[in-house]
Parts: C-alpha cells; sequence; structure tokens
C-alpha cells in the first residue's frame, strides 16, 4: 500500500465528537466529519499494535513507523485508517469519548457510502457528560 498522508492528530476524532454531541443526532455518517476524500476507513480497537495496523493496510515493516507514527497505549484511544485508491491518506487517534465503536466490526474495511452509525447514548462519564456509542447500521 502507498501512503498519501497521514496524521497523528485528532482533528478527525474531534468533528466526530462535535457530530456526536449535537442537539438530537441519531446518526453519524462518518465522510461529514472529514475535510478529505476517503473510499474506505479502517476502525482499530484500543491496543492495536503498529505491526498490526500495518499488516491489515498492506504497509512494508521498514515503512511502518513512518506512516503510522502512533499506536494506541490507552484503553480510551482508537485509530482510524482512510484509504482511497489503496493508498493511506489518512491515519488518526480517536478518543473513544468522542464516539466509542466498541467493539470493532469483524468485516473491515468499511466503505464510504457505509459508514455510517446510529448515536446511542450509552451512560455517564465521570464528568457527568454523556457516553456515547456508535453503533454500525
Amino acid at each position: 500500500m502507498a501512503v498519501v498522508a497521514c496524521s497523528n492528530d485528532s482533528e478527525v476524532g474531534h468533528a466526530i465528537g462535535k457530530l456526536v454531541r449535537a442537539r438530537h443526532v441519531t446518526e453519524l455518517r462518518l465522510a461529514d466529519a472529514t475535510k478529505f476524500d476517503w473510499e474506505q476507513v479502517y476502525i482499530f480497537a484500543p491496543y492495536t499494535p503498529r505491526t498490526a495496523v500495518c499488516d491489515t493496510l498492506g504497509i512494508q515493516v521498514k515503512y511502518c513507523a513512518r506512516f503510522i507514527p502512533f499506536e494506541s497505549t490507552d484503553d480510551g484511544e482508537m485509530s482510524l485508517a482512510f484509504v482511497t485508491r489503496g493508498r493511506l491518506v489518512h491515519y488518526a487517534r480517536h478518543s473513544r469519548f468522542n464516539g466509542d465503536f466498541m467493539p470493532v466490526l469483524a468485516k473491515q474495511p468499511l466503505l464510504r457510502t457505509n459508514a455510517v452509525f446510529q448515536v446511542v447514548p450509552d451512560g455517564t462519564a465521570s464528568d457527568g457528560r454523556t457516553w456515547f456509542k456508535l453503533v454500525a447500521k
């Protein structure tokens, strides 16, 4: 797999959180949280090793650390890999508090048109804010 661009920022995660926490929202289209083109997305669970991400995306070992600059080391952190024409176009951290994709779907990647999730309130965080599950439709 070739790589066009990657990022360790959480801009996408923040955008997901903003959409999920909008009043009366019941559905999230992942495409609405991105400012770049993509065809497929892979969602990786917390603690997924970098090598497993690279294996899944078809990135050679010698390039793995360059294109996958971080790995999740926290229960509350996932990662999202956006792909177009077999190329990684964006790799981002995602806080589960901004929308919890767990458990991660077994059948991946998700096509852009199929990356639609039901937003379900799922308890309260320690600071009193609502926790939201994102359930694939």
